[in-house]
């Protein structure tokens, strides 16, 4: 039998995976597809003279964005399908700490409320529920 990737199930086992390790309860599912990140690195060069020499080595029908070690000053180096370069922009920024967040943990006890929440949100939307109110009045 061919092992076919059906996106639905993938994401299905997804989302089941999130509600499983907020829960606590089950190790992780492994996928059957492989998982792919970027590679990304920040790349540092000393002025407009480092920026110069990293375009020189950058490949034909690429860009890369590079940061100044002394400034808040970043440069964008490109070249096109025959290597040659086109102009380095050169962009400056402000550097400012992140608001915090938190750490996106919750805990048992607010993982129980919700779901209490949800079941009463659910009872009062069920049929019985609906009568019993409109018997009340």
């Amino acid at each position: 039998m061919d092992n076919f990737f059906n996106p639905q199930l993938s994401n299905l086992q997804t989302q089941l995976q999130q509600i499983q390790s907020l829960i606590g309860k089950t190790p992780p599912i492994m996928s059957s597809q492989p998982v792919s990140a970027p590679a990304q690195s920040i790349a540092f060069v000393d002025g407009i003279a480092g920026a110069r020499e990293y375009l020189k080595k950058l490949p034909a029908n690429s860009s890369a964005a590079v940061f100044d070690n002394a400034e808040a000053i970043f440069y964008t180096l490109s070249t096109d399908a025959n290597g040659i370069a086109a102009p380095i922009k050169v962009g400056r920024f402000t550097l400012e700490d992140a608001p915090d967040q938190g750490d996106g943990t919750i805990t048992r006890q607010d993982l129980d409320a919700f779901k209490q929440e949800i079941r009463e949100a659910l009872a009062a939307l069920t049929p019985k529920t609906r009568k019993k109110e409109a018997i009340e009045e």
